[in-house]
């Protein structure tokens, strides 16, 4: 005693002399209780998760056999031996194998003996038979995951709630005992629950009382109800566009996000066209929130135009009562043609000093992706204005044998300034009756050209004229370029024609965007048609570099009229024209009388004899 007291005078002088320590340790102790409480209802927590463990049969898929079939699940097979047929029914043997051992033999029909079981561990379940097959079910023995909270709910008393085909009401609370009445498939049970206190009522609802509140009469009540699986399947890696006999491939992601396994599950993949390695796979068994990821191997088809590929993937699967699940999804992807063209445009060199040098660079690849060689065509639409250095024009004709390539690179030399859109380049074939055509790829290529350019017009105030008659001509020199040039013009006047008037020749500095008109007066003096020249416009530029330019060519039609004929016809009009006096009148209608009255005395004479002739 004399020690225990000793020891208490001791701890209190030591907490005297640590009284700044004794806040923090009343906050260590409540600390230590904080975790002993954690401990404690995560041990309750875990101990109550048991009863949604439960021994069950698992569905592992419904299979067809013929004579000599086997079936499997984990390490049972199952084999038909031979079917059998009793007078109007049939019955099979089937031989079991564990491990790949034989065991037994046993007898199976569609009728009272459908259902075998090895040893409480596996079911063998005839779904039918006929002369051909047999169709069983198989099932294994498992302790599994099955009931899934679904909701949490408070009730208090006389509190009803329906959840699916079952009704659930709360008759009374009395001290830790809650008393509830639950409905299903028109059966009503009365049961009491304490705290943490659960029950099954069928195959698809259980109830847990989770919390009771003597004071104010009231429950916390958790459902459960039986999980299920639950697919989301993708196609992944696959490119937006492939060549043909290129290789290509892509991936399958399968994920369960479900709450309890899914089993029996197969993947099928197909293409719109095109072949896919592989084109099915079985999976036996994918937990919940496990990914499973297959590569597929595609192979595409050779075809001489783009065309769409279309990718399909359908996944089926099951839960451990048989209840079938789906899921499915689609991706694209685009074959090009097996004949492809790829240009590419160098501009560095129009940045010489050097205007003569000023060229542009073109390279273009053909390809043959066709497990046969193609004689190519290709053509590259180059402006007017570009000259092509070291070969005669941008078209080639080429053999490319199966799986090659052609190589084109060539220089083009830009003859007058401007702005110029250089288009994709052309590759055609003939293959089995039909021509087809591909264009490279890329989007155009804009190129600024500096240098002379000058826009020369020529017009007429008329195209149809007569000889004698005179006719304008107009020449219009527009520089569109970016320099300065000196510029001349001479015209010449055709034979036919006679020059009157006016400027027909100039030369001088046009400046950049300025516009210079000459107009000048012909008469024409021959019949004919004629086709006046283009104008030819010489200009040397800043750097002294020289050309020409031209302008269109005009027709005109120059027609012929005499003055002495055209005085001769009015004359003659003049006179048919002119009125009858009456002795002229009276001798017209003499005359006309007599010639009527010679033609009525002529008439008996042409029918006598006519007659006679007749006779």
């Amino acid at each position: 005693m004399l020690k225990r007291t000793c020891s208490i005078v001791t701890l209190n002088g030591i907490f005297k002399r640590y009284e700044p320590h004794k806040k923090r340790l009343m906050y260590l102790k409540r600390i230590a209780l904080a975790i002993l409480m954690v401990l404690f209802l995560t041990g309750t927590s875990s101990a109550a998760d048991d009863f949604q463990y439960e021994e069950i049969w698992v569905h592992q898929g419904v299979f067809d056999l013929a004579t000599g079939d086997r079936a499997s699940a984990e390490k049972y097979t199952v084999k038909l031996h031979e079917i059998n047929k009793d007078e109007n029914r049939f019955s099979a043997t089937l031989l079991l194998y564990v491990e790949g051992e034989f065991r037994k033999s046993f007898f199976v029909d569609d009728s009272l003996n459908n259902e075998f079981i090895h040893e409480g561990d596996l079911t063998v379940r005839t779904l039918s038979i006929d002369g051909t097959k047999l169709t069983l079910e198989l099932y294994l023995h498992e302790y599994e995951l099955v009931w899934i909270p679904s909701e949490s709910r408070k009730f208090a008393v006389e509190d009803m709630a329906q959840v699916d085909n079952t009704a659930i009401r709360l008759l009374n609370v009395s001290d830790n005992v809650a008393t509830l009445e639950v409905t299903i498939n028109e059966k009503t049970y009365v049961d009491e629950y304490e705290t943490n206190g659960y029950k099954k009522y069928s195959d698809d609802i259980l109830l847990r009382v989770t919390y009771i509140d003597r004071n104010n009469k009231e429950i916390n009540l958790q459902l459960y109800q039986p999980g299920e699986p639950d697919f989301k399947i993708e196609i992944n890696d696959l490119g937006e566009e492939y060549s043909p006999n290129m290789p290509a491939s892509f991936e399958i992601y399968l994920k369960n996000t479900g709450t309890i396994p899914a089993r029996g599950i197969t993947i099928t993949a197909s293409a719109s066209n095109g072949q896919l390695d592989p084109v099915s796979y079985e999976l036996a068994m994918l937990d919940t929130l496990k990914i499973h990821k297959i590569p597929v191997n595609l192979t595409l088809p050779e075809t001489p135009v783009k065309e769409n590929i279309m990718i399909d993937v359908n996944v089926d699967g099951y839960d451990y009562m048989g209840n079938n699940y789906r899921d499915s999804t689609t991706a694209q992807t685009i074959v090009e043609p097996y004949i492809s063209i790829e240009k590419a445009i160098d501009t560095h060199l129009l940045k010489e000093e050097d205007k003569t040098k000023r060229k542009i660079i073109v390279e273009m690849v053909v390809y043959n992706n066709a497990s046969i060689g193609h004689e190519v065509n290709i053509h590259d639409p180059i402006p007017s204005t570009f000259m092509p250095v070291g070969v005669e024009s941008a078209d080639w004709t080429v053999f490319i044998g199966a799986g090659r390539s052609e190589n084109i690179r060539y220089k083009a030399l830009p003859t007058v300034a401007g702005v110029y859109e250089l288009g994709p380049a052309i590759a055609s074939w003939y293959s089995q009756g039909e021509t087809y055509s591909v264009v490279s790829d890329g989007a155009a290529v804009t190129i600024d050209v500096e240098g002379t350019s000058l826009e020369v017009e020529k017009d007429v105030s008329l195209s149809d004229v007569f000889t004698g008659e005179e006719v304008d001509v107009t020449v219009t020199i527009t520089n569109i370029g970016k320099s300065d040039v000196e510029v001349s013009l001479t015209e010449d006047i055709p034979a036919g024609f006679r020059f009157v008037s006016g400027e027909d020749n100039w030369e001088g500095l046009l400046e950049a965007g300025d516009k210079k008109r000459l107009t000048y007066t012909m008469l024409a003096q021959e019949e004919g048609i004629f086709d006046l020249p283009p104008a030819m416009v010489p200009y040397t530029d800043e750097d002294d570099i020289q050309g020409t330019f031209e302008s269109n060519m005009v027709r005109l039609y120059v027609y012929s009229l005499e003055p002495a004929d055209m005085n001769i016809e009015s004359e003659n009009t003049k006179i048919d024209n002119e009125p009858l006096s009456r002795g002229e009148h009276a001798s017209f209608l003499l005359s006309a009388f007599a010639t009527i009255a010679g033609v009525l005395s002529i008439i008996p004479l042409i029918a006598y004899f006519y007659i006679r002739r007749s006779h």
